[in-house]
């Protein structure tokens, strides 16, 4: 019977082959653009640019002397993390997607290599949100381990708030990913990439003065031959985007935005002789947003509404079919006040979810309509008892979560800022109703020009959780909200144009929903998705990034933590739990075109236990072995015309062939490692635009 840790195996064996010939999609304007982005550190063997003003901070060594600048407050909130486009472009396997980059930056621990789902301070990944501007996306990546459903080449800037995070973010017990999409172009440009399982590529321009139009999409061509590479998988993908921004005046903008994506991935195998498929994700999700923005640029002030139609779906996978057709509306207000001194922030939102379910018909009910079932027809080892507990979690119902938040960002001196903020949630849910009120405060004060402090506390709740999958939310808050309370306390520090920084955290949820972390086991009923438990995380998270000379970057990240989950008067480690967690990746300019990249990944191994009927959890289990991967790219850019480029790159993660260890199979004699792999995901690719 399939353990949940096994479910993730598939997918990666299918990434393995997804990602042959990845494109890195890269900003227009060709080679003549390597060091344009929207801040952070130069590319290696580009010039420093120097920022916007409203991108650089007070104080710091990037502000010309003499010069008075004015932040606006677009820069990553204190305690977060934002990477830049370029900032990732050329990090080795992250295969070109900024939300997959995240895995290099402290406090991130993947569930298994090249698998993007991440724990990030011990929150599972059922707890982790995503977000394109201010959208949440349900699936972020195609086919579990696939390429992203956003392309990166709509993708300016990705902050990674690890908790607390700003108020207008809510209903999450985890941390958040929040991608920004880059202003409309006023010349038309385009990027595409081609690879042998899959094509894509983005167009915008302007149609006239006041109108700008963006259209792009993916689409997995090679899928029959990904199944042929790899014949015990069926895999195929897609996805599409439009927008269109109108400018109704000088202060206000109008945009209309379209996204959606679909992805299969089954196993095939054999039972009695008979082909068997086991659906693992049979999903798509379409959202439609409208958006209206005001500044004022008099006043200061920003307003913004929005409205935003949705459709999740999911088949196969415990349930028949899963519906939910979704409903949010949103409205904030930031201003300036105390003559410039703060900038206060305020909200509300609703989102309506309808759910429609048919649960898997059960063999008695197929004989009771006349038919017969077969082996082929019967369900794969592993999936009964999720056909037994899923119509239990997951019913037909409406869902009602209604939201106000406030926040203001108050300017102490030219150094220092204090932003306290408070959010309150109303939930609904099969006649069940459950109140959140979140309040935080999050600071950065500098001492002297290259050094500042950022203390963090807060509360962030969230509804049951499970893995992100759409259309499958548990209903009627069982077990009541997961409550977290997260603390944290951070260095940053300058030393010329590398930077450096240090946090020590503690993240604490009170019944936490964790059915994969709590603890390893094939028992996949009902009581494990709803079991409940205290999770306690804490650690020190290092990193370091800059520039070591001028034709070589470097970034370097170190955690040391401990998760546990408390059960009654049991405590154990998470299922995954890792001491270590260490990437250190260098980036090289050859010049001609050429650059190169390396990167070493290295975590110790998870605790080697399972949960099992009769079988007692232990507190200090034995753990797998450490797993070691090394990355590698190489990429070389023609220019074509001022403006149009053709690329062409190699990047390859896991080029050691190390293989993993992705569960463990426990009995009364001990635990038996589980390997899988080498997964190896080799990149090569045509890339190019105008």
């Amino acid at each position: 019977m399939r353990s949940p840790g096994a479910l993730f195996s598939l997918a990666l064996a299918a990434a393995a082959t997804f990602h042959a010939g990845e494109a890195r999609p890269q900003p227009a304007g060709g080679p003549a653009d390597e060091s344009a982005g929207t801040g952070g550190t130069p590319a290696p063997g580009a010039a420093p640019a120097e920022p916007p003003a409203s991108e650089v901070p007070v104080g710091s060594a990037a502000a010309p002397a003499g010069i008075e600048v004015t932040v606006e407050g677009n820069r990553a909130p204190p305690g977060s993390v934002s990477l830049t486009r370029r900032d990732v472009r050329e990090l080795p396997g992250a295969l070109g997607d900024p939300y997959r980059a995240i895995e290099i930056q402290p406090g991130v621990t993947s569930i298994a290599s090249g698998m993007p789902y991440y724990y990030i301070r011990g929150a599972p990944p059922g707890n982790i949100g995503y977000f394109f501007n201010g959208i949440q996306v349900p699936l972020l990546f195609h086919v579990g381990a696939g390429p992203s459903v956003i392309p990166a080449a709509m993708v300016q800037r990705v902050e990674m708030h690890l908790g607390p995070y700003p108020a207008d973010i809510g209903r999450l017990a985890g941390a958040a990913i929040e991608a920004e999409s880059a202003p409309p172009s006023d010349v038309w440009r385009g990027e595409g990439s081609l690879r042998f399982v899959d094509l894509g590529g983005v167009v915008e321009g302007p149609m006239d003065r006041d109108t700008h139009v963006l259209v792009g999409g993916h689409y997995a061509a090679g899928a029959a031959l990904t199944s042929a590479l790899v014949p015990s998988v069926d895999v195929g993908y897609a996805d599409y985007q439009g927008r269109m921004t109108y400018r109704l005046g000088p202060e206000e903008r109008f945009t209309v935005f379209a996204f959606g994506a679909y992805d299969y991935l089954a196993s095939i195998g054999k039972e009695h002789g008979a082909e068997v498929t086991d659906v693992l994700l049979d999903s798509d999700f379409h959202r439609l947003d409208l958006r209206y923005d005001r500044d004022d640029a008099a006043s200061g002030a920003r307003v913004r509404s929005a409205l935003t139609l949705g459709l999740d779906r999911s088949r196969g996978v415990g349930v028949q079919s899963a519906e939910a057709w979704k409903l949010n509306a949103r409205i904030s207000l930031a201003r300036p006040i105390l003559a410039g001194r703060a900038l206060l922030r305020a909200g509300v939102d609703a989102a309506v979810d309808r759910y429609v379910v048919t649960p898997r018909p059960s063999a008695a009910d197929e004989e009771a309509a006349g038919g017969a079932s077969t082996e082929e027809d019967s369900p794969a080892e592993g999936t009964a008892q999720l056909d037994e507990s899923f119509p239990e979690l997951f019913r037909s119902r409406l869902d009602l979560a209604l939201g106000a938040w406030a926040d203001a960002l108050i300017v102490l001196d030219e150094r220092s800022t204090l932003t306290p903020g408070v959010r309150v949630d109303h939930y609904t849910s099969l006649g069940k109703s459950a109140l959140a009120i979140d309040p935080r405060i999050v600071g950065r004060f500098g001492v002297g020009d290259h050094v500042r402090l950022i203390p963090a506390f807060g509360l962030a709740s969230q509804l049951p959780g499970l893995a992100p999958l759409p259309a499958l939310q548990i209903g009627g808050i069982p077990g009541g909200l997961q409550r977290s309370l997260q603390a944290s306390f951070g260095v940053e520090a300058d030393a010329g144009p590398v930077n450096f920084s240090a946090t020590v955290f503690r993240q604490v949820t009170l019944g936490l929903s964790d059915p994969i972390g709590t603890g390893r086991g094939t028992n996949l009923s009902t009581e494990r998705f709803l079991t409940r438990s205290l999770g306690d995380t804490y650690g020190l998270e290092l990193g370091a990034r800059g520039a070591l000379r001028r034709d070589m970057f470097f970034l370097a990240s170190y955690t040391l933590s401990r998760s546990t989950r408390t059960r009654g008067k049991s405590t154990v480690p998470s299922a995954y739990d890792r001491t270590h967690v260490a990437h250190v990746a260098l980036l090289y300019d050859l010049g001609a075109g050429w650059r190169a990249g390396i990167r070493h990944v290295f975590y110790t191994g998870f605790p080697a236990d399972e949960a099992a009927p009769g079988r007692a959890p232990r507190e200090h289990p034995d753990r797998i072995a450490p797993f070691y991967r090394l990355d590698m790219r190489l990429s070389k850019r023609w220019a074509l015309g001022a403006r149009s480029y053709l690329g062409l790159v190699l990047d390859v993660q896991n080029a050691t062939l190390a293989k993993e260890v992705f569960d463990v199979s426990c009995d009364d004699s001990g635990c038996t490692p589980r390997k899988l792999g080498p997964i190896t995901m080799p990149g090569l690719a045509i890339e190019g635009g105008f």
